[in-house]
């Protein structure tokens, strides 16, 4: 009991004393890093294990306090490498903000990923055996009036592995599109 009076007593300010803010955002994604493991001799080691670079766009909302912030975020991302693996998810990042300055502030918080669709002109791919996946985000925020630029880095914490195979529907290779990438974002406040 006293441990749920503590968490309201310092809950409580931040919600009495803030507002909430809602808007739209947009982000590139920028070193979104995949590995591919070999598991065939049939498979050409030549293959090019380059970053994936992509954008985001969706919306959120926040309940903002004196000193704290709490955000939701709903994005629909798309992702593509140089072996043209493409991927379509949404993701729901949830962060918790503290601000260091009136116009700054760091957060830090989990993100939820579901994978809409991946397909490959390069490789032929077997389905995607678990679709969700939880990541760990973190960075900064700088408030310009309506306008918010905010740049995190983002490590998924559970794999995601894709099967390539071959024509025999033999399994040759995978790639694990666990992600650790920067991203650069910008929000516009509707209200």
């Amino acid at each position: 009991m006293k441990n749920i009076f503590l968490i309201f007593l310092i809950l409580s300010p931040m919600v009495l004393l803030s507002q909430i803010d809602y808007g739209i955002k947009f982000g590139i994604n920028l070193n979104n890093s995949s590995n591919i493991s070999i598991i065939s001799q049939n498979f050409d080691t030549n293959i090019s294990k380059k970053d994936y670079s992509g954008y985001n766009m969706g919306g959120y909302i926040s309940l903002q306090g004196l000193l704290m912030d709490l955000r939701g975020e709903l994005h629909y991302v798309k992702i593509k490498n140089s072996n043209d693996l493409v991927q379509d998810r949404i993701e729901i990042p949830v962060t918790i903000g503290y601000k260091i300055l009136p116009f700054l502030s760091l957060f830090l918080g989990p993100s939820f990923q579901y994978v809409l669709d991946e397909s490959s002109s390069t490789f032929l791919l077997s389905k995607l055996e678990d679709k969700s996946t939880m990541g760990l985000n973190l960075g900064t925020r700088l408030y310009l009036g309506k306008i918010q630029l905010d740049l995190r880095y983002e490590r998924g914490l559970n794999e995601m592995e894709t099967k390539i195979i071959n024509q025999n529907n033999l399994n040759v290779a995978k790639i694990d599109s666990r992600k650790s990438l920067i991203s650069i974002g910008m929000s516009y406040k509707i209200n």
